[in-house]
């Protein structure tokens, strides 16, 4: 039977020989037909492996994350280079049409132009009777082609500029 004793008691003054003892107050009565067993080791391991499983969700999580922003990064590095790539590119072909200009500014002097029209075209300059002066400018010059088949076309439109003229 549990008994209930005065320990501090017992340790200032040593055991004492008329030491009354108390009986154990048990809130549920207990019969001798029935066994009670409360095992807890099966919920611990429940409790254990939905911690351990809610861990590894953690670090998982986190590892995900940490992976989305190196590849984040990485994107936005190898969009850079190509865009340097394409600026380096670019770059060179602008130098290249500013020389390829330069180029052709310097073969399109005229005096080159003649000794190549010269030499390996076989041409030659104009002489004086082989050149013809014309005045291209026609001020106020109007020149009838045809004469019109149909005199009733030419009487309406003789009529109409006639109006024409009238109204202005």
């Amino acid at each position: 039977m549990n008994t209930r004793t005065n320990l501090a008691y017992d340790r200032l003054y040593g055991p004492a020989e008329s030491t009354t003892t108390y009986p154990a107050y048990n809130p549920y009565p207990t019969s001798p037909n029935v066994r009670v067993k409360v095992s807890t080791k099966k919920s611990n391991r429940v409790a254990e492996r939905r911690a351990h499983t809610a861990g590894i969700a953690r670090v998982l999580l986190v590892v995900g994350f940490a992976f989305l922003v190196l590849f984040r990064g990485v994107m936005i590095t190898d969009r850079c280079a190509s865009v340097e790539r394409k600026q380096d590119e670019l770059n060179a072909l602008v130098a290249s049409n500013e020389k390829l200009q330069v180029e052709i500014d310097r073969s399109l002097d005229l005096d080159k132009v003649e000794a190549y029209a010269k030499d390996e075209l076989g041409m030659r300059r104009a002489e004086k009777y082989q050149t013809i002066y014309l005045n291209l400018s026609q001020e106020g010059y109007v020149e009838k082609t045809s004469k019109s088949k149909n005199l009733s076309n030419a009487k309406t439109g003789e009529f109409l500029n006639g109006s024409v003229a009238y109204s202005d």
